[in-house]
């Protein structure tokens, strides 16, 4: 199999965003400026010394705001932590109550605008995902649990992912045939919306996307 993700103007395919220090200073800089007892009781993290600890779906981001870096814990993971990661992490802190998230899941093009919003150079990334699972349901399963993921009982396969605290993706697969191609669903919490602007959401779903390719190589 390729080895590379890559999508239609997936920004990290864009040399102007590809690296953390390519995200807005200004999120750093509010992040660094934050109480952290706030930002860990609303998202539901972890804060030791001038380090912010963000559950990752099975991993762990460290965040040092002041200095403007972002790993993986991980320690086998060499690759750098992607433009789209960085930023919806920095999001994740600053913005979101993880309390407030709801359990109803909805396709993001239910939320305001999201018609219109997730077309053309915003489109929903499912493509990489029917082409790398499409016929295969236990490959599929497999990369979901490589990513923590819990199996749910929706179309011919489904797996819900918390890429960060109470935020839940769940990606939906109806396998393909001689008559029909495969298809792939992404849902989101139906308030995440309240927290992010639809960029923001859009990023997430890459991240995830990108992610759950990589965990079905073999």
């Amino acid at each position: 199999m390729d080895n590379d993700y890559d999508i239609v103007n997936d920004p990290e395919a864009n040399i102007l965003y590809q690296r953390c220090e390519d995200v807005d200073g200004a999120l750093w800089e509010a992040l660094a400026a934050a109480d952290p007892a706030e930002v860990t009781d609303r998202t539901m993290t972890r804060h030791q010394g001038d380090t912010y600890c963000l559950p990752f779906l099975n991993q762990e981001l460290l965040i040092q705001p002041a200095k403007r870096r972002l790993w993986l814990s991980d320690q086998k993971t060499t690759r750098e932590p992607e433009f789209q990661l960085c930023l919806t992490a920095l999001l994740f802190l600053l913005k979101v109550d993880a309390a407030r998230l709801s359990s109803r899941q909805v396709s993001p093009k239910e939320y305001k605008g999201g018609i219109t919003f997730f077309q053309g150079p915003h489109i929903i990334p499912t493509t990489r995902l029917e082409a790398r699972f499409g016929t295969d349901r236990s490959l599929f399963l497999t990369a979901g649990r490589r990513l923590g993921g819990k199996e749910l009982a929706q179309g011919d396969a489904a797996v819900a992912l918390t890429p960060y605290p109470n935020l839940k993706i769940e990606v939906i697969l109806w396998l393909g045939d001689e008559e029909f191609p495969p298809q792939v669903v992404l849902t989101a919490p139906a308030t995440l919306e309240r927290f992010w602007a639809l960029d923001g959401v859009w990023a997430l779903l890459n991240v995830v996307a990108r992610e759950l390719w990589r965990a079905g190589e073999v």
